[in-house]
């Protein structure tokens, strides 16, 4: 992906939405994100377990 791309002119142009929007300060947005955060609470994850796979302990178990 090029540095001028239409995904990367995307990304900008709504970052400066955004940064517009809250009269470009960042702990506005910040709060702002809180109250969203606050509002979708069963939605939140507070903390992700990764977990190995069977597949990929089963390999390590075949390569050595």
């Amino acid at each position: 992906m090029s540095a001028d791309s239409p995904i990367v002119e995307e990304v900008r142009k709504r970052r400066c939405e955004l940064s517009e929007r809250f009269g470009h300060d960042l702990r506005a947005y910040y709060e702002h994100l809180r109250e969203v955060q606050a509002n979708y609470q069963s939605r939140v994850v507070d903390q992700i377990t990764v977990v190995r796979s069977r597949r990929v302990e089963n390999e390590g178990k075949t390569r050595r």
